[in-house]
């Protein structure tokens, strides 16, 4: 018996539906020069910004990953994972440490699962060891535990063979630290760990990892001890190569800071900084690279102090900027969304070089009846160093607050993921695959 016409076409429409990858598959292309944004309390895909086009790419268009909220993200820049991003730790969407990790490939556009941690960690950090007999490998450090509170454990990623193993033991555990490696003076090529959350260790204490000896000996002391801080070196002026220190709340007290501190290397010490105009807890703080403020600080968002003289728990959209030759701070402009919890990336590449991407966080206020207001935000702004005003940023697909945010590398010439060395990188800063 003949099959119907009818019939045939549906067999052949079933086939070409059976052959078909699925949507997401369909639109993978590598994402070279993008900046990646990822994490976030739910399992979702990420979001790509292509500055070419000034436009995240679409949803369907994006590898999914597991929720992790305070992860951390780290462009791997040796071994045969050269060029992809490490996603590791964070909360899952039941605010307990993931141990696991995910590694990102702009080549293809895919998250596949890496190896996992030793621990579970949230709020921990991630530092490419930059000297010694584990150069290149990966410090993480601290972070709250899945069931053990702060920890002072630490652990190594090693690209060459993609396997975790353990690291020497902090003095204090940590928590939402910062870890910034110290580029002059006697403790160069040194790492800072500083401040953070500990509630059995000394406020303000803070340790250096010795890459040489692969062991933490105790540093300085900040005044005050902080946690939810920024630590960013100073790229020039006067006071280049120190460590700026801004913002976060004060361990044993309710206040949030509008305090700064410079570390110094030539000195390995503290030095009180300039005040901020604002309180601020959890902003973002990124160098500028271009334009009249070059070389200056961008201190943008963060939450600011019940107790100050706006007399309310809120987020921020006010904007201050650091200059490292008065080592003084100034008022900048204001962005159009209160944020905290948000990122700052500065894009590298396109018609928009140069400029810095806010993206996502949280708009907290509280309304005239006291009620609290958090609203988790899909939108970014694009701050323009030319003009020292902010512009409206293409939307996210998905709200994200204590996320993520990398500049993916340049294009790849082959896929042999082979990394420049350091004296052969970009004047971007980025290392440069490069073919052999």
């Amino acid at each position: 018996m003949r099959p119907s016409r009818i019939g045939t076409i549906a067999i052949l429409i079933a086939i070409a539906f059976a052959a078909r990858p699925p949507a997401r598959a369909q639109q993978i292309k590598s994402t070279w020069g993008q900046i990646l944004i990822a994490g976030g309390p739910y399992d979702g895909g990420v979001d790509l910004y292509d500055p070419a086009s000034n436009r995240f790419a679409p949803e369907l268009a994006t590898p999914r990953m597991k929720s992790r909220v305070r992860a951390t993200a780290t462009l791997l820049v040796t071994g045969p994972n050269a060029g992809k991003v490490l996603l590791a730790g964070g909360d899952n969407r039941n605010d307990v440490p993931r141990a696991s990790t995910e590694l990102y490939d702009p080549l293809t556009n895919t998250v596949v699962d890496g190896p996992a941690m030793k621990t579970p960690r949230s709020g921990h950090t991630a530092t490419a060891i930059p000297c010694g007999p584990n150069s290149g490998k990966i410090l993480f450090a601290g972070g709250m535990g899945a069931f053990s509170g702060a920890l002072s454990s630490t652990e190594l990623y090693d690209p060459a063979t993609g396997k975790f193993s353990a690291g020497p033991a902090m003095h204090a555990a940590c928590a939402l630290c910062t870890a910034t490696v110290i580029r002059s003076g006697k403790n160069a090529g040194k790492i800072l760990i500083a401040g953070g959350y500990d509630p059995h260790g000394f406020p303000g204490s803070t340790e250096l990892y010795d890459p040489a000896a692969n062991v933490f000996v105790p540093g300085p002391l900040m005044h005050p001890a902080r946690v939810a801080f920024t630590a960013t070196v100073i790229p020039s002026g006067k006071n280049a190569g120190k460590i700026l220190i801004a913002g976060g709340a004060q361990l044993g007290a309710d206040d949030h800071d509008d305090s700064t501190e410079l570390y110094d290397p030539a000195t390995n010490k503290f030095v009180r900084g300039p005040t901020m105009k604002s309180t601020r807890d959890n902003p973002t703080v990124i160098a500028i690279s271009s334009g009249p403020n070059t070389g200056k600080i961008l201190i943008a968002g963060g939450e600011q102090d019940d107790k100050d003289e706006a007399g309310r728990d809120a987020s921020l959209a006010s904007t201050e900027l650091y200059d490292p030759d008065t080592n003084t701070i100034a008022p900048g402009p204001a962005m159009a969304k209160r944020r905290v919890a948000h990122t700052a990336t500065v894009i590298l590449s396109g018609k928009n070089a140069g400029r810095i991407l806010i993206a996502g966080g949280i708009e907290k206020d509280t309304d005239k009846n006291g009620s609290g207001i958090f609203r988790k935000l899909y939108s970014t702004e694009l701050y323009d160093p030319a003009t020292n005003t902010f512009a409206p940023g293409p939307r996210m697909n998905s709200d994200r607050f204590d996320a993520v945010a990398v500049q993916l590398p340049p294009a790849a010439r082959t896929p042999r993921r082979i990394i420049e060395p350091p004296s052969r990188r970009s004047g971007s800063g980025v290392p440069r695959l490069r073919s052999g």
